[in-house]
């Protein structure tokens, strides 16, 4: 699974007219980027990979959401409701499992220009 899929997926269940994949323009009052993450070590099943049936994507998505923290909450709230807990494919791959390495959208401040930002951190288990 490529970071863009992931990315053309978000786009197709959340609002928002600039996307990012790598950097966000930080010019743009409202945007959402997805970049790639740290996850986990890849493991070797039994006989090799022939017989693996899943594989890994680990995403962090960005929610740079203008100057008042609790319309930048509830955008990054809206991602998290988005993927948690629901049936997902992502390009005709079927997702098992999400695993967020926290429980809601993570409030990391404003940047320079005083805008709020909220960050979702989690891995991708899908199917081969």
């Amino acid at each position: 699974m490529k970071l863009t899929e992931v990315k053309d997926f978000l786009k197709t269940v959340i609002l928002c007219d600039n996307w990012y994949m790598g950097k966000i323009d930080e010019n743009k009052e409202y945007c959402i980027g997805v970049f790639p993450t740290q996850g986990p070590a890849p493991v070797m099943p039994i006989g090799g990979l022939i017989n693996s049936s899943y594989s890994t994507k680990a995403v962090s998505v960005l929610i740079h959401w203008g100057k008042f923290y609790t319309p930048a909450e509830e955008k990054a709230q809206e991602v998290f409701n988005a993927l948690f807990g629901q049936e997902i494919t992502i390009s005709g791959k079927r997702v098992v499992k999400m695993d967020f390495r926290t429980s809601e959208p993570v409030g990391i401040g404003t940047d320079d220009k005083g805008v709020y930002e909220f960050v979702i951190n989690f891995v991708i288990y899908y199917e081969k």
